[in-house]
């Protein structure tokens, strides 16, 4: 029938040494949590920052010329997220201190449009125009509307 042993690990605290040994490894089930826990922070962290994900992202707001609607802050010098108009930010760097201010007026006193985006060695640059303006940001992730 049933042996003591096994029902004893079954209604007691201890995992048993199936569960302690995780794959031969030596690892306790409260750290295989815990990794697990990390491995989604990291995938949550890295995944919107994927160059892939920016020019995938990029590549719709410019074929559907969704405009640029506001200038959001962002902690860090020369950091700020666009929102475009469809709800996506665009968390971006500019090449000087001035840059995201410049970007802000556009808004403010017209219509600012992704021109174009340029994708290489894992960066990805976007070029936006307004009036007879056009700069260029360092794109670092995206956030998509909820």
């Amino acid at each position: 029938m049933f042996g003591l042993g096994a029902l004893r690990r079954r209604f007691a605290h201890d995992p048993g040494p199936a569960r302690r040994d995780v794959a031969g490894l030596g690892i306790a089930p409260s750290d295989i949590d815990e990794l697990a826990a990390l491995a989604t922070q990291v995938a949550a962290e890295y995944g919107p920052s994927s160059p892939a994900v920016v020019s995938a992202t990029l590549t719709r707001l410019l074929r559907r010329q969704v405009p640029v609607r506001a200038v959001q802050p962002a902690q860090g010098r020369c950091l700020g997220g666009l929102q475009f108009a469809d709800g996506t930010v665009v968390l971006v760097r500019g090449r000087h201190a001035g840059d995201l201010g410049k970007v802000a007026a556009g808004v403010h006193f017209g219509v600012v449009r992704l021109a174009d985006f340029h994708a290489a060695c894992g960066a990805v640059t976007l070029e936006l125009s307004y009036g007879t303006h056009r700069d260029e940001l360092s794109a670092l992730g995206i956030t998509q509307p909820v």
